[in-house]
């Protein structure tokens, strides 16, 4: 039995099946292209604000559509699957900064725990701003002792200096000089 017949077929199956993805995609893009022109053409006579941010995001969706299909290619298996492992890490990441924001501003906002199926970052952050208002509080009563002491003792230096006395002059001691002009038109 010859196996050849059958993987000649499978391997034209599934080059027919990369440009039908590629066709596809094309047409994806294409339609990408001419939705960012008819919002351009929406846009006229908007603020160049408006008419940049709106060309700008339909800008980044069509890259990033096109940079996802270039990459899911099944040809280049192990680019395929770092471009996704990189997505995939990058969106834990950004996930994670924004549940810690969220547990900041609970933190900030309330004293209670939150509660157990509270993401991990969330947790951790809520429970480092509770740490450092609790250490802010206790630290306050000793905080406002010294500045009342520091505040004390300016307050007597001031009065110690307060009127500083002009040194008298003793004109005995003045002794005139003169300059080499002044000499020299005198003859000494």
């Amino acid at each position: 039995m010859n196996s050849y017949p059958e993987t000649d077929a499978s391997l034209q199956d599934a080059q027919n099946q990369l440009k039908k993805a590629k066709r596809i995609t094309e047409e994806a893009l294409d339609a990408l292209d001419r939705a960012g022109h008819k919002a351009s053409s929406r846009l006229k006579g908007a603020p160049d604000a408006l008419s940049n941010g709106a060309t700008q995001a339909v800008s980044t969706i069509t890259d990033t559509v096109g940079t996802t299909f270039k990459y899911s290619n099944p040809k280049h298996p192990f680019k395929s699957i770092g471009y996704w492992a990189m997505g995939i890490g990058l969106y834990v990441i950004a996930l994670t900064a924004f549940n810690a924001c969220q547990g900041v501003v609970s933190g900030v906002a309330s004293d209670k725990p939150l509660p157990s199926n509270a993401p991990t970052a969330a947790k951790a952050s809520h429970a480092t701003v509770r740490g450092v208002k609790l250490v802010t509080q206790l630290g306050t009563p000793l905080v406002e002792e010294f500045d009342n002491g520091y505040r004390f003792q300016l307050v007597q230096q001031q009065q110690q200096f307060a009127q500083p006395q002009p040194i008298p002059l003793d004109r005995t001691r003045n002794i005139a000089v003169q300059t080499n002009l002044q000499r020299y038109q005198t003859g000494n």
